[in-house]
């Protein structure tokens, strides 16, 4: 039974990926994120999205091992079921900044 669950599931998973479902997908969690800003955990994002759970989390796993703009964030209570939850974010790149006596 759990075999033919997971053939299931990965032929599911490749016909998104085939089709390009989950390329959009994956933009429409980064461009949700960009525009509200703050972390997000799958629920909060599936929730916001309209999307099932199972999707979203899919969506951001690839992102993050595919070291795309989004990173875990601290452990946090979930907003939606108050489990504690590991959320994801934007990443955050310091720019370094001249001195203040540069260039005199």
């Amino acid at each position: 039974m759990l075999r033919k669950i997971l053939q299931t599931s990965r032929a599911a998973c490749r016909a998104h990926t085939g089709t390009g479902r989950a390329r959009g997908q994956s933009l429409r969690i980064l461009n949700h994120i960009r525009g509200a800003g703050g972390d997000w955990s799958i629920g909060e994002l599936a929730q916001a999205l309209s999307m099932d759970k199972s999707t979203v989390s899919a969506r951001v796993h690839e992102l993050l091992n595919e070291g795309h703009e989004l990173v875990a964030r601290p452990r946090r209570k979930d907003r939606v079921s108050g489990v504690l939850v590991r959320p994801v974010g934007l990443a955050t790149f310091q720019v370094a900044l001249p001195h203040a006596g540069a260039g005199k």
